[in-house]
């Protein structure tokens, strides 16, 4: 029988795949994308900083790789709340970043900003979206989650081109050595950074991470990682390697995972049917023994879009519970304030060991019947799952 659905389907296979993971109907740069906050309430425009290595194009940046260069800048956005008009684009304002000297007065500028609570928020996106998209996105989710302090947007050279994802690959290691740099220099100027990594966007994190491990001290304080997109296999886990690595490197790992994430599992296709770290929370588990700076949350009740992908900027489950989290707020304070929930795999209270922590999400929010039948027939789909 899977066969012949295989058979039957094959021919809605490339679209499927392509759709699912991109996340979204259209590639980012054919549209116009309006952001909006997940909140009601109005919100004050946001000073962002942005550092990419994408090459500029007029007054803002294009969908082409820079050559290495590093351009940085502030700009004010603006968010609406739901319900309202989209607000205007946001002018980008320059600051010089290129080479040593430039980026460590950058920091200094980032440091300045960052005096009144100490902290700096890096935001890393993930596949499939310009630099356009990936700013309205960051300062949207530092608002959603009232981050106060000072806000980083790291945009690498994404083609935002759903049928792009191996160059999207490319292009997220050309964006390692920037990160590198950047953090480097924001350590030098007093600040450990928070980060928030959204899958392909956790690679370019946690690869820069491990080359700055053999500080004697934390280079990161939150390492957020939502629906990371980095290899899992069960028997060669180069995200186990990764996180043991890093574990000294950050205050804290809190991985976001979700088995409803359909860009996920296209993706596990996409990579000859190995695992994704992000799309397995029973099996994100088991880093925890040997991590003890590693947490796990279940995001798999999460909504927001069709793939199940990018809940972090659409679920305002998530963003309550990442402003708490941001906040230093354990998981059981966290659960006693209502964003999560605490269970072992049976449904019942949690035990020592076998439990697991759940983003809380009402019933009427969860995923319905059309995103489980594509959870259902979209392992059937794709041809290089595992038979």
């Amino acid at each position: 029988m899977r066969l012949a659905l295989r058979l039957l389907l094959q021919s809605l296979t490339p679209a499927a795949a392509a759709l699912l993971l991109s996340g979204c109907v259209l590639s980012d740069s054919l549209r116009q994308n309006n952001i909006f906050s997940v909140w009601s309430r109005p919100l004050p425009p946001r000073g962002v900083f942005y550092v990419t290595d994408r090459e500029p194009d007029g007054a803002g940046f294009s969908l082409s790789w820079g050559g290495g260069g590093a351009h940085c800048g502030r700009s004010l956005v603006t968010i609406a709340n739901a319900g309202s008009p989209a607000a205007p684009d946001p002018t980008l304002n320059p600051i010089p970043c290129d080479g040593e000297a430039a980026m460590a007065a950058f920091a200094a500028e980032v440091a300045a900003a960052a005096k009144p609570c100490g902290r700096v928020l890096i935001i890393v996106h993930g596949y499939n979206l310009s630099f356009r998209t990936a700013l309205l996105h960051g300062a949207q989710a530092a608002g959603d989650a009232q981050w106060r302090c000072a806000t980083i947007l790291f945009n690498w050279s994404s083609e935002a081109l759903f049928n792009r994802y191996a160059a999207d690959i490319e292009r997220s290691g050309y964006a390692v050595p920037l990160m590198l740099q950047l953090m480097r220099a924001l350590n030098a100027a007093g600040l450990t950074p928070d980060l928030l990594a959204h899958s392909m966007g956790a690679r370019i994190s946690l690869s820069a991470l491990s080359a700055l491990c053999a500080a004697p001290h934390p280079v990161a304080g939150e390492l957020i990682l939502a629906a990371a997109d980095v290899s899992a296999d069960p028997g060669d886990d180069d995200f186990a390697r990764l996180l043991t690595r890093n574990a000294r490197c950050a205050r804290r790992t809190t991985l976001y995972a979700s088995d409803n994430d359909l860009a996920l599992i296209a993706s596990q296709s996409a990579h000859g049917g190995i695992a994704r770290a992000g799309a397995n929370p029973e099996r994100a588990l088991t880093y925890i023994s040997s991590n003890p700076r590693v947490e796990v949350v279940d995001a798999s009740l999460a909504t927001g879009e069709i793939s199940g992908h990018a809940y972090f900027v659409f679920s305002y489950e998530m963003l309550d519970d990442l402003m708490w989290l941001l906040d230093g707020a354990s998981q059981d304070k966290r659960a006693g304030l209502g964003t999560l929930t605490c269970a072992d795999w049976s449904g019942g209270t949690c035990a020592a060991g076998s439990g697991r922590y759940a983003l809380k999400v009402d019933p009427a929010r969860r995923p319905g019947f059309d995103h489980k039948l594509l959870r259902a027939i979209l392992p059937l789909l794709l041809p290089l799952q595992p038979n």
